[in-house]
């Protein structure tokens, strides 16, 4: 009778072990899964914001038909490129920090 209660004991120790391996695995699928999301809600409020102002959305147009355009998309592109060397600093700092 002894061993059976040692033997429930014993699976009942793995099923907790293994429900916490599970968990961890879930947590870290969570955080793989929320980076785009706060990307597209980001964008998603500039297109709030753009629709709530119509008389700002008819400014930033106006940049792009006219010649200023050209001028802004240079920086971009230019902001895009420091942009690809910032990010793997950005992403092992971000780790360095949930590791603590």
């Amino acid at each position: 009778m002894n061993s059976r209660f040692q033997e429930i004991d014993r699976r009942k120790q793995g099923l907790i072990d293994q429900a916490a391996r599970e968990r961890d695995e879930v947590s870290k699928a969570y955080h793989n899964l929320r980076s785009p999301f706060a990307m597209s809600s980001t964008l998603l409020g500039i297109g709030r914001a753009l629709k709530a102002h119509p008389m700002i959305a008819a400014g930033l147009s106006s940049i792009f038909i006219s010649g200023y355009a050209r001028r802004l998309l240079r920086s971009l592109t230019d902001l895009f490129k420091l942009w690809r060397i910032v990010l793997p600093i950005w992403a092992w700092w971000t780790r360095r920090r949930k590791a603590k």
